[in-house]
């Protein structure tokens, strides 16, 4: 499918030049000499766009392939289909690593060259001639024209500028966020899951959150325009030293503090005699798809739910993590070895991969997936009982209640020979929330 993208986009360029030669049929050398003018590295747009540079080099963008934690994933899932996964990773998370063959297997197994080694560069989104829902960016342009979000662009000396909608609407994003596995299972699907929302109709594209408006030049000595900042923060954050890691984590932060709203639903007087019903009800506010997203198979978005007595002793507790930092559920060495009970109460919204009926740990071999995620506008119930033989001596119960997030379980990062990044991985407060019930016999 490339290489025919490819080979339609040259005999273009040959069909405006009447006086030359009949063109020997192109090779991979050809093809890859192409690319590498296409492909500047961002490095190069820096002297004229500092701005967006210093916002892309701290993005997730620029995290791409220089993630170990990709890597790992990527030759894990290599590995477990036998090579059938090729490009599936890297041609998302590096283009021009994968048009160049710099990833030949799909496997990065040298120095990348400054084309490919920005992961998802300025080229990778402003050069893109299509974005096909699920199926990464294949097709460039080869003429050095840039497309953006601006009606009016300033000319200039290093590449011709045009307008282009899609800069404005989600289908932008498409290509990557949405992803159809080799089983030709769509295992993450941000992109559908934003257009089987309300948001479309709303007229709030991906980047009224992820990409927010700023005012500044496009350009040094431009005149001052409403842009898109070009952070675009999400849910992940970076595991080793990398620029604005912190910022980054802010601006999460308040991402969550505004996604969800929780109410605990449970009689203010309760009797001692029967167990104490707590229904825990959280509701998706303003992420505009399911939350969590992306690769649901890792995310962790849970309940943490504490009931103590007037005393502060613990009547009933779910949603703690072991002593390895992960929650009691499936991946925890404790309770695989019997050293801890599983949370048989824990509230988890993620999703889980099959293959053959069985879980696995990894998507790229699912053949289903059960999605337990939450889509905007939509609720979801976690529900609690207090044994009645915990209150027999309480005057009271405090329900304390937390919602936390993080990206990755610690047991995935140690799967992957990653465990030293364990102490790096944030987990997020999204809410807090308490109540107070009295008890009487």
């Amino acid at each position: 499918m490339k290489r025919f993208a490819f080979v339609l986009a040259l005999l273009g360029v040959l069909a405006g030049c009447h006086e030359a030669p009949t063109p020997a049929p192109a090779s991979r050398t050809d093809s890859a000499a192409i690319y590498r003018q296409v492909f500047v590295p961002p490095e190069q747009c820096q002297p004229c766009h500092p701005d967006h540079y210093r916002e892309w080099a701290m993005s997730m963008h620029a995290y791409a392939v220089v993630d170990p934690i990709f890597h790992a994933m990527n030759e894990q899932g290599q590995q477990i289909t036998g090579g059938r996964l090729g490009q599936f990773c890297i041609a998302c998370h590096s283009p021009a690593a994968s048009l160049l063959g710099e990833a030949p297997d799909g496997v990065v197994r040298g120095e990348l060259s400054p084309h490919s080694r920005g992961g998802v560069t300025c080229v990778t989104c402003h050069a893109a001639a299509a974005q096909v829902p699920g199926h990464g960016i294949t097709q460039f342009r080869l003429d050095g024209v840039l497309s953006g979000s601006v009606i009016d662009p300033v000319p200039n000396t290093f590449h011709a500028s045009v307008y282009d909608r899609r800069f404005e609407q989600s289908e932008v994003c498409a290509g990557c966020h949405d992803v159809v596995n080799p089983r030709g299972l769509l295992v993450e699907q941000t992109f559908t899951e934003w257009k089987n929302s309300l948001y479309p109709v709303r007229d709030l594209p991906c980047q009224a959150c992820h990409m927010k408006w700023v005012y500044a030049p496009i350009a040094v000595g431009g005149p001052v325009r409403r842009r898109h900042s070009h952070i675009m923060e999400g849910i992940d954050v970076a595991l080793t030293d990398f620029p604005g890691r912190e910022e980054t984590m802010q601006l999460i932060q308040y991402a969550l503090d505004n996604a969800l709203i929780v109410s605990v639903e449970t009689p203010s007087v309760a009797p001692r005699t029967q167990p104490l019903e707590v229904a825990v009800n959280i509701f998706n506010q303003t992420v505009g798809h399911n939350f969590p997203s992306g690769t649901i198979f890792e995310r962790q978005l849970w309940v943490e739910f504490i009931a103590t007595n007037e005393r502060g002793d613990t009547l009933l507790a779910s949603g703690l993590l072991d002593p390895n930092g992960d929650l009691r559920t499936t991946g925890s060495e404790y309770v695989e070895r019997g050293l801890m009970p599983p949370d048989t109460a824990l509230a988890l919204f993620n999703g889980v991969a099959y293959r053959h009926g069985r879980p696995i740990d990894f998507f790229f071999d699912a053949d289903a997936i059960v999605d337990r995620t939450i889509p905007p506008f939509e609720s979801r119930i976690a529900r609690y009982a207090v044994p009645a033989t915990a209150l027999q001596t309480a005057a009271t119960v405090q329900l304390s209640v937390r919602i936390l997030f993080r990206a990755f379980p610690p047991y995935v990062l140690r799967k992957l020979g990653h465990g030293d990044l364990v102490a790096k991985l944030p987990i997020f407060t999204v809410k807090t929330t308490s109540e107070t019930v009295t008890l009487r016999d």
